[in-house]
């Protein structure tokens, strides 16, 4: 029988009790302990500040029992209000440093260092601790207990070293350096000054432990074959969306629906599992898939987030965020034609084309030869200048090394029979969506508008209704014509960016071919998670990832991740 952390780490995941989507027994709000906690926090770093009234300090020593040393007082502050911030989290280490803190007020007492009074107060604390020890389900990464015990061994080893060599202190006295690391005040032989050095040691070190005891899970290892072998399987089902093959990326783990039919391909970035697109798969578990990804967000402590959300699946993500970021530029092929003046530019770049002789054809990935192969590799570099490959939500890794061999590609030849351009596009539900489009900067102008032009013929003829591009972000910014200041602010800085991020010359590139819009959205958790969502995804969108390599010799038994033979 698998165990939770198999169930968790293997993409297979349990649905949560309750109604609604993601809904659990814990989810009652948890922010009155943590403000609890939080005021706690500030009566406690009282002592800090010279200038308190009295009657504040005395209600401070309602909280500590013995009176603090300021010094003491705002470590221990400073640690308490990470601590509130981790109950917020639902994180079970800031429940353990709860406990602890009651547990040591207790002994404290007993041993008649603390007033009797505070006895019922603190038991009464310990008990309410206990009753409500299942609304945080978040524990410690092994990982993270493991950095954390190294990070202890290694403060204390340090410390000791030091006092023995630099402090004066002796052998026989190193037991002390432990109460030198607590700050207790302790007696201990050695340099005068390595008492204040031992106790801002120690105190760093205390922020360092709840730091690490508080962190997320760290980030799970991608799928492997076997979960992307399945995840392929979901990628051809007939209901899938334009994003599903994205799915298919290396760099994506992923989890399943209860019934295994559908599966969420995320990454986890800065504390963010990022789900690219809608779940794939079939759209009768969608909701499912969804329910078991805010599952285990909260069982690992990610904050869950999604690029790319259609407006369809929004309500499956409950109390979740969101924001319309763009569209999806969709052709439908049964829709298209050449005619008209509104037409005009693609037809003249069409037909520019051919007054240079360009030729084309379209062919799955796994004919393509290896000669070829090495040639539209060659164009992809040219057209990138060297540049790493980037995206995340409509692009797909491993470009023309075999490993998607039912992928198709159109290719674009100069009269000499040499390719100046290529598009590898993926099959998905009732349509097909553009992975990647590259060209030559030498060749002639228009190239790129061919082989969208023939790829729709082609869907046409292959009975794919739709033909998916890419996404127009902020279009309705760019689409505009009167803007408010701020709108003017937007657009501008849009303008300036333009050569690095290519947002508008690539939704005036695909506005000529008078597409359709589908809106897409980022889901996230809370406003609190907005500054931790936009690193996330700039990084993801922006950043680099794994250049294509050349294949050793001809695919002679593809993996058929994308499109079966």
């Amino acid at each position: 029988m698998l165990s939770d952390e198999s169930l968790r780490r293997g993409g297979v995941s349990r649905p949560p009790a309750g109604g609604g989507p993601g809904a659990a027994p814990h989810a009652r709000p948890v922010w009155p302990l943590a403000l609890t906690a939080a005021l706690v926090a500030a009566l406690i770093a009282v002592p800090a500040f010279a200038g308190s009234p009295h009657w504040l300090g005395r209600l401070s020593q309602l909280v500590t029992g013995s009176p603090l040393r300021p010094e003491h007082a705002v470590v221990l502050a400073l640690a308490l209000a990470l601590v509130a911030r981790g109950v917020l989290l639902r994180r079970r280490a800031a429940w353990y440093g709860l406990v602890t803190l009651a547990l040591l007020g207790l002994l404290a007492v007993l041993s008649g260092d603390d007033p009797l009074w505070r006895l019922p107060l603190l038991a009464a604390a310990l008990g309410g601790l206990w009753l409500e020890r299942g609304r945080f389900p978040v524990r410690p990464h092994p990982e993270r207990v493991r950095a954390a015990v190294k990070t202890g061994a290694l403060l204390l080893a340090a410390a000791t070293l030091f006092s023995l060599v630099f402090g004066g202190v002796s052998v026989r006295s190193v037991g002390d350096v432990a109460s030198g690391l607590g700050a207790t005040g302790a007696p201990m032989d050695g340099a005068s000054w390595l008492p204040g050095v031992l106790g801002l040691a120690g105190a760093a070190g205390l922020l360092v432990l709840v730091i690490t005891l508080l962190a997320p899970d760290p980030a799970p290892p991608p799928g492997d074959e076997a979960e992307r072998a399945r995840v392929a399987g979901l990628v051809l089902h007939p209901g899938s969306d334009t994003l599903a093959p994205f799915a298919l990326r290396r760099d994506k783990a992923y989890v399943f629906s209860a019934d295994g039919r559908a599966a969420i391909g995320y990454r986890v970035l800065f504390g963010m599992a990022v789900a690219g697109g809608d779940p794939v798969g079939d759209p009768a578990s969608h909701t499912d898939a969804v329910r078991a990804f805010l599952s285990m967000c909260r069982t690992t402590g990610w904050r869950p987030a999604v690029l790319g959300a259609s407006d369809a699946l929004l309500p499956a993500w409950g109390r979740c965020r969101s924001i319309g970021f763009g569209d999806e530029v969709v052709i439908r092929p049964a829709e298209f034609t050449l005619s008209g003046r509104k037409m005009r530019n693609v037809r003249q770049a069409v037909k520019r084309t051919e007054n240079f002789g360009v030729s084309s054809e379209i062919l799955p990935e796994r004919e393509l030869t290896p000669a070829l192969r090495g040639k539209l590799l060659d164009v992809a570099s040219r057209s990138l200048g060297g540049a790493a490959e980037r995206g995340f939500s409509m692009n797909l890794d491993e470009l023309l090394t075999g490993y998607h061999p039912g992928a198709i590609v159109a290719v674009a030849y100069d009269e000499d029979k040499e390719p100046i351009a290529f598009q590898r596009y993926v099959t998905a539900g009732e349509g097909v969506s553009l992975d990647a489009m590259r060209r030559d900067p030498g060749g002639p102008n228009g190239v790129n508008e061919r082989l969208i032009v023939e790829m729709v013929e082609y869907a046409a003829a292959h009975g794919h209704g739709l033909v998916s591009l890419n996404f127009a972000a902020f279009r309705e910014l760019l689409d505009a014509d009167e803007r408010g200041l701020l709108e003017k602010a937007g657009y501008r800085a849009l303008h300036l960016l333009d050569p690095w991020i290519a947002v508008e010359s690539l939704y005036l590139f695909d506005k000529k071919f008078r597409p359709s819009y589908k809106p897409r959205s980022v889901v996230f958790r809370s406003w609190f998670d907005i500054a931790w969502l936009a690193a996330a995804l700039l990084t993801l969108e922006f950043g680099r990832t794994r250049p294509a390599q050349r294949a050793a010799g001809p695919i002679t038994e593809p993996v058929h991740h994308l499109g079966r033979s």
